[in-house]
């Protein structure tokens, strides 16, 4: 590593205590509570602006407070729960109080709060690798070095600091989404499972006058995503939901196989998507990625202050204290929905493994 890249001939761009890559929401919560812990801290983050492109559904739990302030402009309407709906006929209303966010407001929000704690911020950095020496970025063309006692890897699925713990790769899902306009206002988010979204579902995220409209698939059990997502928004415009034109569209990889084995490695932790901590059947990630950041960064701080790494290897344990059985049972839930695919009744078999339904609760 250090032949191929030159590293010792790097210039060093700083030194910190922490280094956290990755501006998302488990990375800025990471963040802030190691600054909050008296240390020194530096978040990398690849983007030119922080929370864009928006890569989600953005609907958050109202606990998510909680854990963290919302402000307002943060929200754009709360949400009584979702509507579930089994070859489009509705079998299921779930109270599940929350918000849609605006993620990008969100994401610069926690950004600019973990900044206000002391942390430093440099944008437009890349991180390429990590070493025993600290992070290569590539800095708009430019390779440097970052010095760290304890990094904290928030980057995505695609995490270098995953690759340096030698993580073998995750199962994914990907998600595509439109936002358009809504014909009517509504206060529930809806949920479509059909046989041709295999493994995954689509949904209506309302937004006011607005609507997240997506579908995620499990390619590993065939479809199509942008077939699905065309054929869903077609019907919807047919009855009257939505308007034909589309104001942005988005897509990505979600998580979906749990948390990682190994979350944690010598100074080295992962957070957020790079962990694994979505739901595997939901994909839900913002409320257990800004937990465990400030788990993460709690730690790292703890460690840096008493000089012992041992600290961090807590995290993972304390981690699964908060999330272990919503998780496992969510990873079995995937699992049997995987070997019945086509083997079971479509309807039973999501009555079994869509938490709207008491089958899922059932061993």
């Amino acid at each position: 590593m250090n032949e191929e890249f030159g590293i010792d001939e790097l210039p060093i761009l700083a030194k910190s205590d922490v280094v956290v890559i990755g501006a998302g929401p488990a990375g800025s919560s990471a963040a802030a509570s190691a600054a909050a812990g008296g240390v020194s801290v530096l978040m990398l983050d690849k983007k030119e602006q922080i929370g864009l492109p928006v890569q989600c559904a953005e609907y958050v739990p109202l606990s998510l407070a909680d854990e963290v302030p919302v402000p307002e402009e943060c929200k754009a309407q709360r949400v009584e729960g979702f509507i579930t709906y089994i070859h489009r006929e509705q079998v299921a209303q779930t109270r599940a109080p929350g918000y849609i966010l605006n993620r990008d407001v969100f994401d610069r929000y926690l950004a600019e709060r973990a900044v206000r704690a002391g942390v430093k911020l440099f944008i437009k950095a890349k991180a390429v690798a990590v070493t025993d020496q600290g992070v290569l970025i590539n800095q708009q063309g430019k390779l440097f070095m970052v010095k760290a006692r304890v990094i904290i890897g928030s980057e995505g699925p695609k995490s270098v600091v995953a690759q340096a713990i030698n993580c073998p790769p995750q199962f994914l899902a990907y998600a595509k989404q439109i936002t358009v306009k809504l014909k009517k206002r509504s206060q529930w988010a809806q949920i479509y499972f059909s046989p041709s979204i295999p493994g995954g579902y689509a949904w209506i995220f309302p937004k006011n006058d607005l609507a997240n409209v997506g579908v995620s698939i499990d390619l590993s059990l065939g479809g199509n995503i942008a077939t699905a997502l065309t054929e869903f928004q077609q019907y919807l415009i047919k009855e009257r939901v939505i308007s034909e034109e589309v104001l942005r569209t988005t897509g990505g990889a979600i998580p979906i196989g749990g948390p990682r084995l190994r979350m944690q490695q010598k100074n080295l932790m992962l957070v957020g998507d790079a962990a694994g901590h979505t739901h595997p059947i939901s994909g839900e990630g913002i409320f257990p990625a800004i937990v465990a950041g400030k788990i993460a960064g709690s730690l790292a701080a703890e460690s840096i202050r008493s000089g012992d790494l041992n600290v961090l290897t807590r995290y993972s344990e304390d981690y699964l204290k908060r999330f272990g059985e919503f998780i496992k049972r969510g990873f079995e839930k995937k699992i049997e929905y995987n070997n019945n695919w086509e083997k079971t009744d479509f309807s039973v078999l999501v009555r079994r493994t869509w938490f709207a339904f008491p089958e899922y609760f059932e061993s």
